[in-house]
């Protein structure tokens, strides 16, 4: 079990989830509760649902050690009518693929939008080590998706029984990437365009704002990974402190040196096709060659630069 005191740093609404039974704040009835005691609802489920995982550690072989994969989740919320969400459709967004949230959900009303840092353990580990990919960070960061939709089910399972309808976009069958050809800075590139976009979603959330290594920033952090899910229940949004999508960004070129595929330039953005190019290199039958080596050992890695 976690230290409740150290649980949940919720960005813009604080840590109100640590003294709240959540059985005394059942979400069924949305329209009888103000916004703020809903948020304090679902915080207390994620810390309670968090708290219980049983498979949030990984075995690291070589050293024979059992440590964190990740830390307990920022979270965000928006109003699932945020107007950013049309300016997602354009094509120097995301493009014609984006769903916003009642098109998934016509019922939707909030979009919750969850960070979860990678442990500081696995981070440290990462940072030091000489090679692109090593035992931490693949066996660790490696088992996040695990960690994470154990964490999504056990919050659904709740709300569900309390009568809050949901969807999780990356999981309905028509969540849909496609890959388009660019040119970016003089040099081939990709562009991604999604149905959704859990970066994206986290901006308009309140979570944070993006870095030209195109991670998003958070309070706590770049290196980390994200969930999101629409409500039909009308919530408190986060106050959001930034105006441009790259406020938190420090542009110190901290990333441009960590990259070992010199895919990064603070002119350019990180260049995709040359980042996933080079970690297919990396990959054999034994290593999945995740790198990321530009999530640690920079300004942004675990805090908000200059908080």
């Amino acid at each position: 079990m976690i230290n409740r005191r150290q649980f949940l740093k919720v960005a813009g609404i604080g840590a109100l989830a640590i003294a709240v039974n959540p059985m005394n704040m059942l979400l069924s009835s949305c329209s009888n509760r103000r916004g703020n005691e809903k948020n304090r609802a679902l915080l207390a489920i994620a810390e309670r649902v968090f708290s219980q995982l049983d498979n949030n550690t990984v075995l690291l072989p070589g050293e024979q050690i059992v440590v964190p994969v990740l830390d307990a989740p920022l979270i965000g919320i928006t109003s699932a009518d945020n107007p950013l969400f049309e300016t997602f459709r354009r094509e120097e967004v995301i493009g014609s693929q984006w769903r916003a949230p009642k098109e998934w959900m016509p019922e939707a009303k909030s979009v919750v939008v969850f960070f979860f840092p990678v442990s500081s353990e696995i981070r440290a580990r990462h940072r030091a080590a000489k090679t692109p990919t090593n035992e931490a960070w693949n066996y660790g960061y490696g088992k996040h998706g695990q960690v994470v939709n154990a964490f999504m089910e056990g919050v659904t399972a709740e709300l569900g029984s309390q009568g809050v309808q949901y969807l999780i976009p990356t999981k309905d069958p028509s969540f849909k990437i496609e890959q388009h050809p660019v040119v970016s800075g003089g040099k081939e590139d990709v562009h991604y365009s999604t149905s959704w976009s859990n970066r994206h979603v986290g901006f308009a959330a309140g979570l944070g704002t993006f870095g030209v290594h195109r991670h998003l920033i958070t309070k706590s952090g770049c290196s980390g990974v994200f969930a999101s899910m629409i409500l039909d229940c009308e919530m408190e949004p986060t106050p959001v402190d930034y105006k441009d999508p790259y406020d938190y960004c420090l542009h110190c070129g901290a990333c441009v040196s960590r990259c070992p595929a010199s895919a990064i330039t603070v002119e350019n953005l990180r260049n995709l096709k040359e980042c996933r190019s080079y970690a297919a290199t990396l990959r054999t039958e034994s290593d999945p060659g995740n790198c990321g080596k530009c999530l640690v050992g920079i300004p942004c890695e675990f805090v908000k630069p200059g908080s």
